[in-house]
Parts: C-alpha cells; structure tokens; sequence
C-alpha cells in the first residue's frame, strides 16, 4: 500500500496524515429499484425504536465473536497527526499504487439500499461536498483514498496507472489509465485532467463556470497556479506546484476533485451536478437511474465500465431519510443496510446503541475529524463588534456539550486539535481563555467572568434578541438546544431557535441572511493545511464574512497560512501552525464547540469495507450472503 507518508527513500513522499472522513459500503433489501417512491421505512412504527438511549453504551456486546468497534477513550485512537509530514523529491509510486481489480473472492449481483441524510445539492461539480454522496460513484478522481485497506492513509491511482514526483520536488507526472472511457464511449484523456484542476483552480476563466466558487474541499488553488498544469501527450499530465508540499496529493485525492469531460463541459455547454442528474457523462462504475425529490436517487452498474469486473453489485438505492427513528427502525428491518457516507442523522448515542443492538451490523468509528462550530455574521449587529464574538467563544462550555452530545467519541473543540503533531496539548489548552477548566473538569467559572466583563465593556450587557438558525440534520438540532442554553445561562440573551431544510439553510448561509447559526464541517487531511483552508478559503470563512463572494479571517491568520505551508522545517512549521491557532483564540467569527468522531454503520451481509478516508464510489464491494 501507499501511505502519504513514507520513510524509505523509494517511496513517493511522505505526506500528511489524514483525518478519517469515514467510510463504508453496504446493500439493501432486495429493492425493485425504479417502481419503489416511498421512503423503505414508511410502514415501521417510529414507536419501535427508542430515541432516549441510555448513556451507558459501553456494555458487553451480545456477541463478542462479532467484529464490533467498541468506544475508545484513548486520544491516540481517535486522533491521526502525531507523525509530520515530509516529501521525497524524486520519488515514484510502487505498484501498490495501481487502480483497483477485479478480485476473485468478489461475488456478482445484488441491489443495495442506503440512507442519505439530505437532498441532492443544486451544485455543480467541485462546489460542493454534499454532492459528492451522490456524484462520486458515478465520476472518478485522478487518484484515491484506498478503500480495500485499513490504513485511512493510503492512496492509489484512481483515473491514473502511476505517477511520479521529479528531484525538485514540485514536478508531478502522471500517467493515465488507457483503458479509461466516459459513459458516451469517448476516451479520457489528458485534456480532461488539465481541464478539470484548472477548473478546481480558477473556473472564472471559463465562461460556463464563471461566478461558481469552489467548495472547501477543493484545495488544489492552495497548491497550483492557473497555467502549471499542462498534458505532455493524450495520456500523460504533469503539475507544477507553487512549494514542495506533503498535502498536495492528499488534496487532489477528496472526492470533490473529481474529473469532468471536457467535451461535455466546454465542448457541448453541459454543466454536470446535481442540478440535472439525467445530463450527466461520468466515467464511474454506476449510472444515474432515477431521481425523486426529497425521496431517493437511484443507481445502475455501468456494464462498460473500463475497470474490468468492477463494480460488483447491480445497484443502489439512497433513500433521503433525516430522522433519527425511522432510519434506526429502517436498520433493524434490514430496509436499509448502510448509508451513502459516514452517519449523520443519528446522534453519537444513537449510533452506540444500534451497534450494540444489532448483531449483524457494526458501527464503525474513525478519528475526531468532524469540527462542529458557532457561526456569526460579522457584518451583522452584534457581531459585527470583536468582544461579542470573543465572549461567546469564552461562553461555551465545552466539557458538558462532550459530555451531552459526544457520547465519549469526541475531543474539545480546540482550534488545532489536540493529539495532532503541531497543536498545543491538552494541559496547554486547560490554561487559555475559553478552555480553562477545574480539577473536576468542568468549565472553570472565570471565563464566564471574562465574558460578561467584555460584553460591559462595550454596553451590551444588557437584554439582546437573537435567532439562532440550525440546518435538520447532521446533529444540529440537538446541538443548537446546547448552545442556545449555554449562552442565555451566560448573558440572559432572549434567543429564538430557527430550524430548517438542510438545502434551505445553505442558501440562506449563502446569502448572508443569518446572524448566527451552528455549523460543522470535516478536515481532509491532518496536515494544518486542512485547518488553515477553513480560514482562508472555501464556505465557512464567507459565511461568517456575510455571504457568498465576502470574507471573513481573523487578522494575521493569511500570514501565518502561508508561512507554515511553505516552512520544511518541522519544528518551525509547528511554531507557525500554533501562530495560527492563537489568531482564532483572539478573533474568530466560528469558535468550536468539540471535534466529534464519524461513525459508519454497516450490515455484515457487506464484504470487503475498510473504514478508510472517502471512497463512495461503491466499486469495490459485494454481498455474501446476497443482499
């Protein structure tokens, strides 16, 4: 395997370390796909399933035989950056690396059906994440996270046979799959790959794509400039890198970086996204079916798909379910067998519980990657002042929102997470306004103090009407109760809760049309170049900046950025990471609550699953027994 990181000289660099966004496969019932509208759960009584788990989840399982993840209280469980990253000038990916195979123990056949947890985003491709639930089995990467191993830091060549990094370090060769097509017959060539990172890269500079800022999970303008990227022949590009970089690859390795046809897009005018699901030319192992709103989406193996004997199941259904009740009553019925990414809609708690009830599934858990976060509009009154944002930072407790909503599988909300190789430690963190704590571990009183003295100290310490706005889904309705409670028990504030459709809430982030909300969002590698692109560029830091276009960073964080993304040295790097950290202790418009793990459930009928970073194309999982 091929680990983005390498210590003999042989191998391709040695890149960062990255945080699980968790992963898993799974089939359904057997579904007749294309006549079945109705939500698979529509006849199991909610009343079956309890929705006030104990919290006590940490019981002998039923079956100690089964391969059950049990909950992990050790930091270096759930943490995935102790090792710095580095790179080997001059190094070539190994066979390892080659695109994924048929495998002889695989079986053929099988229909499976998945829980989404929202609806089809109406983005275009490397917009938006949310997307790449439901576009990634149906596109490809140039390279991937390998899901047939255990090590979530392992990558191979996806749209590539092989790549190569030249002495200088920044010099990238990669060689394309011949066998590669898209869906109407015509090759993959270079052109697409040039086409679709300068598209990642700048998609201003082509007219079909103006105006369409990229999704924070393209990362690739971090690393290449407009024109470094070039095809050598029909099968061969190379990429030029502005800075020798261990993340570069793992960037170009998340789902929302995955190729276009340039002769659909530029050629024919045909935007691909989830605003026409049927206008779509992939060159993924399934292909679209159907598309009911709000309802499913609906999948078909691609009986030419170029790797030979891939995908192995017939097909697949996501079935758009955001309550907690009927997805778990949806599990124990076998109507659903999986969902189409790492779990949303149940609640850590929840999740534990149905692990713990069912013997033919397990939950599986990965690193504390997944940030859930206070948002303020900066351009908005009351947060539009510093003190404001700065005492609610210090307001919230974030001892007992792990302890409420985490169910143990969490970190607080630090903004390095601790455990990682350049964050401040635990006892660090016990000292600094906003994380102080007792000797009991609860929240130490004295940043409450600190907070109310600030609001004086401006005049607003007195009676404030606010609306606290939460997308339905994700944890964000449990989370949101928390936070209002926090900060009214802290200021007396009169907050007024507003829930809505998780495509709703998007666009009114978007427009700026909130003045404060909670939020959260996954980082794509352990390298502090995944925290500092939640700053610099992408949503979050335009949400908080008042909207789509607008930015907000806190001061002297774009210095510090960029400062630690071209340091070589390790031990400076960390200097200048922690530099980083400390201008979101004194400024930030998304303060963290607690850094929660991702959880995947899946049923045992699901063979060859690793729980790995990313990996939703579903082309290399089967069913035995038949799903």
């Amino acid at each position: 395997m091929m680990h983005r990181w390498f210590w003999k000289p042989k191998s391709i660099f040695f890149t960062s370390l990255v945080f699980a966004l968790a992963l898993l496969v799974a089939c359904g019932s057997a579904a007749q796909p294309a006549a079945e509208q109705q939500d698979p759960v529509k006849d199991t009584p909610k009343e079956a399933v309890k929705k006030d788990t104990p919290k006590d989840t940490m019981t002998e399982k039923k079956d100690p035989a089964k391969s059950k993840t049990e909950p992990v209280k050790d930091k270096a469980d759930i943490v995935m950056g102790n090792v710095p990253p580095t790179i080997v000038p001059g190094a070539v990916s190994r066979p390892e690396n080659a695109p994924a195979v048929a495998i002889p123990a695989g079986k053929r056949g099988g229909f499976i059906n998945m829980n989404d947890y929202a609806d089809v985003r109406q983005r275009t491709i490397a917009q938006s994440n949310v997307l790449n639930k439901n576009l990634s089995p149906l596109f490809n990467n140039l390279i991937e996270f390998n899901p047939e191993t255990p090590d979530f830091n392992d990558l191979r060549c996806d749209l590539c046979t092989s790549w190569e990094l030249a002495p200088d370090g920044i010099t990238y060769t990669f060689h394309i799959n011949p066998k590669a097509t898209w869906w109407d017959g015509v090759p993959v060539t270079a052109d697409d790959i040039v086409f679709s990172l300068e598209a990642q890269v700048n998609p201003d500079q082509f007219e079909i794509l103006k105006g369409r800022s990229t999704s924070s999970g393209v990362n690739t303008s971090l690393y290449v400039e407009t024109g470094s990227v070039r095809a050598i022949d029909d099968k061969t590009v190379e990429v030029v890198t502005k800075f020798p970089s261990g993340a570069f690859l793992t960037a170009i390795a998340i789902e929302t970086t995955m190729i276009q046809a340039k002769h659909v897009v530029i050629g024919q005018g045909i935007q691909q996204g989830g605003k026409d699901l049927e206008a779509l030319v992939g060159s993924g192992p399934f292909k679209f079916v159907k598309y009911i709103k709000e309802v499913s989406v609906e999948y078909e193996r691609n009986p030419d798909y170029w790797k030979d004997g891939l995908p192995y199941i017939d097909g697949m259904k996501h079935f758009i379910m955001t309550d907690s009740g009927r997805i778990i009553a949806a599990y124990k019925t076998g109507q659903i067998l999986t969902s189409n990414q790492y779990g949303y809609n149940l609640s850590n708690d929840e999740a534990l519980r149905l692990d713990k009830d069912m013997d033919n599934l397990t939950v599986h858990w990965g690193p504390a990657d997944f940030g859930r976060y206070v948002m303020m509009n900066t351009t908005k009154a009351p947060f539009d002042q510093r003190e404001m944002r700065v005492a609610v930072h210090l307001a919230l407790d974030r001892p007992a929102a792990l302890e409420a909503l985490a169910a143990g599988q969490g970190i607080q909300g630090y903004p390095l997470p601790s455990g990682e190789w350049y964050s401040y430690t635990d006892e660090e963190y016990a000292n600094m306004p906003g994380y102080r704590v007792l000797a009991n571990g609860e929240k130490d009183p004295a940043d409450i103090i600190e907070a109310q003295a600030l609001l004086k100290s401006i005049g607003a310490d007195g009676p404030l009407k606010l609306t606290l706005n939460a997308r339905n889904c994700c944890g964000y309705p449990d989370l949101v109760v928390l936070v209002k409670e926090q900060l009214q028990n802290a200021f007396g504030w009169d907050i007024t809760i507003e829930t809505l459709e998780s495509g709703a809430g998007f666009d009114k982030y978007w427009a700026g049309d909130f003045t404060m909300a909670v939020q959260g969002g996954g980082l794509w590698s352990s390298d502090p170049d995944a925290i500092g692109s939640r700053y610099v560029r992408g949503t979050t830091m335009q949400w908080t900046g008042g909207g789509r276009g607008k930015r907000f960073v806190p001061p002297g964080f774009d210095e510090a950025f960029e400062a630690q993304q071209q340091e070589l040295d390790q031990d400076k790097r960390k200097v200048l990471a922690q530099k980083m950290g400390d201008t979101i202790l004194v400024d930030s418009g998304n303060p963290y609550v607690y850094w929660s793990r991702r959880y995947w459930a899946v049923e045992h009928r699901i063979q060859n699953f690793n729980f790995t970073s990313e990996g939703r194309a579903w082309e290399h999982v089967w069913c035995d027994p038949a799903c």
